[in-house]
């Protein structure tokens, strides 16, 4: 029953990604030939305070709600209660910082867009509880329709306003309208309403773990967007900017991915907590087949970072290449940090997975300071050194709790590795050979790549590959056998 109700949620939450990724990517792609990088560099400039604001989406005492077995209508409402007083304060906080905040930067024009994201806060607090009874059910359609539609109707404002020139103002119009509409939907779609009560004691048992989850979700959004007001500061706002396309570019893969396994791994390891071999079997199946397609797709885009960069946003945007071909590099890592947070979570570890958080940020910052002096370059191989420790730190305690540490999952996914390294190497050596047009380039190093790594996987009988070969086969045989 629970591998019926995983795969359904696999499916949904992955149209669901793909969906939204998809649509804002091609949004992106209209948008950056209408828009300058100083524009969004200065948008850029805030995203520390809107990835403080989703913590009340995904974390906190919204992840404790996932992780108990059985919740109240009382415990929810707790919940609710507790979002939406933090998402008030902390909106009024920046609110009335908005002054300062411009001043620091120099950039006069912050004071009315940081007042306008401050209400980022509130409308995450009230979407916590609809979000999380969505992610704990495993209903991951209902999601897609209120984000498909949320998404169409603010890019559609987004473009119209870009086009007709009107900057950044088109990219705050398209962020605020999304985030107005979820919410609408959200509460006219879900039937649930929050009862008139605050009970402590709900609290109090929610807060042991998602106390926790919470600071955790606060410290990793703080430091994912430190980059920002270092950039920001110190080489300006059209640097931000290109570095933000590169990291934004880097993302667009493995946000899909991250974004399907942190909706759907950790429920479902919620459920087989009681199970350690049964979670480190789930774990592993996990760390195969996302690697198996993670690994080509990261070393895939910074290979061909420069025709990709060029044909997608235009030459405006060149001074990302080397910045996005660093970046991918850390990005390979990132789905298994997910998946081993996914399972301490699963295991009510709070504590430890906050311990983590903390050694990870503080080498993290060190290494950001120190990467900084040595430009944005500096500051990308830092962001690398930051995955492979943070990698590391992430999986320490499932070789305690469930006997499957960093040197077993690393023999997982050695074969997709080495398979992506030989397909890099043949796409390098072809890009060498031909001198095409830029999307004419991407499109024939795209199919080199993805013909060089199915053949290695093929040739060294790389298990993955074997299964998806099986699984489209067993559907094309359902499919004609109706």
């Amino acid at each position: 029953m629970l591998k019926e109700q995983a795969k359904k949620a696999v499916i949904w939450s992955a149209l669901d990604q793909v969906g939204q990724q998809g649509l804002r990517f091609a949004v992106t792609v209209i948008m950056a030939r209408l828009i300058t990088p100083e524009a969004y560099g200065t948008v850029a400039l805030l995203g520390l305070f809107t990835a403080v604001a989703s913590v009340f989406v995904d974390g906190g005492l919204t992840a404790a709600l996932i992780q108990k077995k059985e919740t109240s209508h009382l415990d929810e409402s707790t919940v609710f209660w507790f979002n939406l007083g933090v998402g008030l304060l902390l909106g009024m906080a920046l609110f009335f910082a908005a002054p300062w905040i411009a001043s620091f930067f120099d950039k006069p024009i912050l004071i009315i867009i940081t007042q306008l994201y401050s209400l980022q806060f509130l409308l995450g607090a009230c979407n916590s509880v609809q979000n999380t009874r969505f992610i704990k059910e495993l209903d991951f359609k209902t999601p897609l329709k209120i984000n498909t539609i949320a998404i169409v109707v603010s890019s559609a404002v987004g473009v119209y306003l870009a086009w007709k020139g009107y900057g950044i103002w088109a990219l705050v119009s398209q962020s605020m309208v999304g985030s107005i509409l979820c919410t609408i939907l959200l509460w006219q779609i879900s039937k649930w309403r929050p009862l008139f009560a605050f009970s402590y004691e709900s609290y109090k048992n929610l807060f042991r773990f998602g106390g926790f989850m919470f600071l955790s979700g606060l410290l990793d959004a703080a430091y994912t967007q430190f980059y920002t007001v270092i950039i920001g500061k110190l080489y300006g706002v059209y640097d931000l900017g290109i570095y933000n396309r590169a990291n934004a570019t880097k993302q667009l893969p493995t946000a899909v991915l991250t974004g399907i396994l942190s909706r759907v791994a950790f429920p479902i390891f919620s459920r087989a907590n009681h199970d350690p071999a049964m979670l480190k079997r789930g774990l592993r199946l996990s760390i195969r087949g996302i690697m198996f397609i993670n690994i080509p797709m990261m070393l895939g885009l910074g290979v061909v970072a420069a025709p990709l960069i060029r044909t997608l946003f235009g030459d405006a945007w060149s001074e990302s290449v080397p910045l996005l071909q660093v970046l991918v590099i850390g990005g390979i890592l990132f789905p298994l940090q997910v998946l081993n947070l996914s399972v301490l979570k699963a295991l009510g570890h709070s504590g430890k997975f906050f311990k983590i958080e903390i050694i990870k940020k503080v080498i993290g910052t060190i290494l950001l300071i120190l990467g900084s002096f040595y430009g944005m370059q500096g500051m990308a191989w830092a962001v690398v050194a930051s995955s492979i420790s943070s990698y590391i730190l992430n999986s320490y305690y499932n070789g305690k709790f469930i006997n499957y540490g960093v040197w077993q999952q690393v023999l997982d996914f050695l074969p997709a590795l080495a398979c992506g390294g030989v397909m890099s190497i043949a796409v390098i050596l072809t890009s060498k050979q031909i001198e095409f047009t830029p999307p004419v380039q991407l499109i024939t190093l795209s199919c080199v790549g993805a013909l060089f790594y199915l053949l290695c996987c093929k040739l060294f009988k790389v298990e993955e590959l074997n299964n998806a070969i099986c699984i489209v086969k067993k559907n094309l045989a359902q499919r004609y056998a109706k």
